[in-house]
């Protein structure tokens, strides 16, 4: 049986985790460059649209992620920061759903 589309997903989000640890160091977690460059190669456009692109706002997400203050995130602190993304994407889904429930109505 194939993979269903979530699964897939997942797949992926590992294999890109994985892909990205193995750029320097330790191959089983993230330097902030490598996070960067995760997060900037794979969700470009999301980053930009919400103002996510700012180096600080990186900055803030590895360090508030960094649970035990090593200065790599490990899979279970990725996981944290993919937390924070799909909630950020979640409100942006709701605000565009929004914004077009109105234009039909013309509630503007």
């Amino acid at each position: 049986m194939p993979d269903t589309p979530v699964e897939e997903s997942l797949f992926q989000i590992i294999h890109c985790f994985h892909h990205y640890a193995a750029r320097e160091g330790d191959m089983e977690t993230l330097s902030l460059e490598e996070l960067k460059a995760l997060l900037m190669d794979n969700v470009p456009r999301f980053m930009e649209k919400l103002g996510r692109n700012e180096p600080y706002y990186i900055s803030e997400l590895f360090r508030a992620a960094d649970k035990n203050k090593d200065n790599q995130i490990c899979f279970e602190e990725f996981l944290y920061i993919l937390g924070k993304l799909v909630k950020d994407y979640h409100l942006q889904y709701h605000r565009q759903l929004c914004a077009h429930y109105c234009a039909q109505h013309n509630l503007y």
